[in-house]
């Protein structure tokens, strides 16, 4: 297969998200803008909200974002969506080296690469950093992108434990260091929004938006449609969201580092209190990665109950095997 279906394919999803009523045309993107606009007239990142969305991310997030400002706002728009298409393809040379085409046609199909083109998420840009990191022939620089991702948005803080269960331990070092940094330099920049940030936002999951859709197929997720109170929620996705975590740490000690990845990442759905429909690409590799339909079908249609929380479980804890013989499985090796 060429890369000609998959382009056609990013094509549409990207001209069907650039032509959205301007009000929810890449609408996270504009929260960010409008929170690290707000920073000019001395207001907070976290006083910003747009409709029911505010800023969330640690504010080192904003010093990042900060540049963006002074770029015209449909420029801005059409660059952002052009570099996630073209991270949607960095992913699928990544995963799937001579079977990249296919990679990229699936995943341009799925629902989580069309919720971040089409909201102007970070999320694919985040995972590819890991990706990259992981993927990379040891040395003193692994593990610098990985921090930087932790510090950006705190999901991709799962994958420093996993780099230390690999035997990458210095990687894992460098990592949190460069988490660290990142915090320190904004306490520098911003520290009214970092402590903040740290003391008050960080716990506050209510303001994340309506976490009890079925956008939301996290554990926390699926336990508040239950109509748990959040007392009982804590301790049940403490005691099971983090079982998953360390089983699936646990299975990241194998030879493959891209299957570590996809498992730790599909636990980081599961423990996250939040985990939106953009947070899931790991849960399309792994199905593309095992051949499997059923896994395919609930990661391109509209979600259907708990279904995607269940298929980050079952990848977490029992990842399907590689089907070796499948022209869209993924590579069990890193590319050199």
């Amino acid at each position: 297969m060429g890369w000609q279906p998959a382009l056609l394919v990013a094509v549409v999803t990207g001209y069907v998200a650039l032509t959205r009523p301007p009000g929810r045309r890449l609408s996270d993107l504009d929260v960010y803008l409008g929170a690290v606009e707000g920073l000019r007239h001395g207001d907070s990142l976290y006083d910003f909200i747009l409709g029911n969305a505010p800023f969330t991310y640690p504010p080192f997030a904003g010093l990042v974002m900060a540049p963006l400002t002074g770029v015209p706002k449909i420029g801005l728009q059409v660059l952002w969506t052009l570099a996630t298409v073209a991270t949607v393809v960095a992913i699928a040379r990544l995963a799937g080296r001579e079977n990249a085409p296919a990679v990229a046609l699936v995943l341009f199909l799925s629902a989580p690469v069309s919720s971040d083109l089409r909201y102007g998420q970070v999320s694919l840009f985040l995972a590819l950093m890991v990706l990259v990191d992981v993927l990379r022939p040891p040395g003193p620089a692994q593990g610098v992108l990985t921090g930087l991702a932790a510090a950006i948005k705190l999901t991709p803080l799962i994958f420093i434990p996993m780099l230390w269960m690999r035997g990458r331990r210095r990687a894992a070092v460098v990592a949190t260091a460069t988490f660290v940094a990142c915090g320190a330099l904004a306490a520098v920049a911003l520290p009214g929004d970092s402590w903040r940030y740290w003391t008050i936002e960080v716990r506050d999951v209510d303001r994340l938006g309506f976490i009890d859709s079925a956008g939301n197929q996290s554990l926390n997720g699926a336990l508040i449609r239950l109509g748990l109170p959040s007392a009982g929620r804590e301790v049940i996705v403490l005691l099971i969201g983090g079982a998953v975590a360390l089983i699936a740490l646990h299975r990241a000690r194998q030879p493959d580092p891209l299957a570590a990845t996809v498992a730790v990442g599909a636990a980081s759905v599961v423990l996250s209190p939040v985990s939106w429909t953009h947070h899931q690409v790991w849960l399309v590799l792994a199905a593309i990665s095992a051949g499997s339909p059923t896994g395919l079908a609930v990661m391109i249609l509209p979600v259907w109950g708990d279904t995607r929380l269940l298929w980050a479980i079952a990848v977490a804890v029992v990842r399907p095997g590689r089907k070796a013989s499948s022209g869209s499985s993924l590579s069990a090796r890193p590319p050199r």
